[in-house]
């Protein structure tokens, strides 16, 4: 009997990236592509739709498709099979679960692209050997997956590991793009980290160089560039570098304290292009923080297949 395959979705904010693989994690076709916003859902649909189709008719014949797994970023709303204004989209809500169903006539399962790192995580990276981890992405946003005993949290809306969300900042000096004030995401995500640039260049008495950066320039400068001047010893790069980096220890700390896990694995663009910056700072202040003993914590070892992963792996049902 020919083995069936499944179809993984990674929905994220700029792009999409779309798998046909087995059980076992085997790839027989993969593509990335920028995903653009036009100004219709409808149309952001048909892209999603035409993505999925692109591997299901470009991949090799097998035993039909077993299913179609989702990851995506959110918040997403379950009960509707979407998303329900997602923060880095222009639009009010992106139904998901049953255009593609309608369109390929096959089962699919959604999941917050963060929740499905964990899952890929656990199937197949460092996470193999623990029951209780938890993955976090720092990238456009910031996200978390958490497995508990061996059980993959959910919540009563698919939201549960939303963590770039979580209070840092009691002042609430930054506001996030949800339009809440403190959050973790508002200082630390690639998209709001020139923010915190600009903020704490108020304040900078440094030499002019390192205040270059961002306050002689019209515009942002974006996360890479301040990421790596701070790697190459810029004065106020690093300052910056250094708050992102007690941010995200308080942030790590706080998940830490939430779900007790043996192991933190982290990923995304930010942490996965600048790992020494991203590790240091936490793995220094997370014992100083932490009441609760320290987990191993550690780059995911997928790199940026792991949230695909863990979509092809519900598609199989799990």
């Amino acid at each position: 009997m020919a083995k069936r395959f499944g179809v993984g979705v990674d929905l994220g904010a700029t792009r999409i990236r779309v798998c046909v693989g087995d059980e076992s994690g085997n790839l027989l076709w993969r593509r990335a592509t920028p995903m653009p916003k036009p100004p219709r859902v409808e149309d952001y649909i048909d892209e999603l739709i035409g993505r999925v189709r692109e591997g299901v008719d470009g991949s090799p014949k097998r035993g039909g498709i077993a299913g179609i797994g989702v990851a995506s970023i959110g918040p997403l709303d379950l009960h509707e099979g979407g998303m329900a204004s997602p923060t880095n989209l222009p639009y009010e809500t992106v139904p998901i679960v049953e255009p593609l169903e309608k369109a390929f006539g096959v089962r699919v399962v959604l999941i917050n692209d963060a929740r499905a790192a964990a899952l890929g995580e656990r199937r197949f990276g460092a996470g193999r050997a623990h029951e209780n981890l938890v993955y976090i992405t720092i990238s456009t946003g910031i996200g978390g997956g958490a497995i508990v005993d061996g059980h993959l949290l959910s919540g009563k809306d698919g939201n549960a590991g939303e963590i770039g969300h979580i209070l840092v900042d009691p002042q609430g000096k930054l506001s996030c793009g949800c339009g809440r004030r403190g959050h973790w995401e508002a200082y630390c995500s690639g998209k709001n980290l020139p923010r915190l640039a600009e903020m704490l260049a108020a304040d900078w008495h440094g030499d002019k160089v390192g205040t270059s950066l961002v306050a002689s320039r019209k515009g942002r400068v974006d996360a890479a560039t301040l990421l790596r001047a701070a790697t190459r010893g810029d004065r106020f790069a690093k300052k910056v570098a250094d708050e992102m980096g007690r941010f995200n220890a308080i942030g790590v700390t706080n998940v830490v304290s939430m779900y007790d896990p043996s192991l933190v694995t982290l990923g995304g663009a930010v942490a996965l292009n600048n790992p020494e910056l991203i590790l240091r700072p936490i793995r220094n202040l997370v014992p100083k923080y932490s009441t609760n003993r320290v987990p191993k914590i550690q780059i995911t070892t997928l790199g940026d297949d792991v949230g695909l992963l863990g979509a092809l792996t519900l598609a199989f049902g799990d």
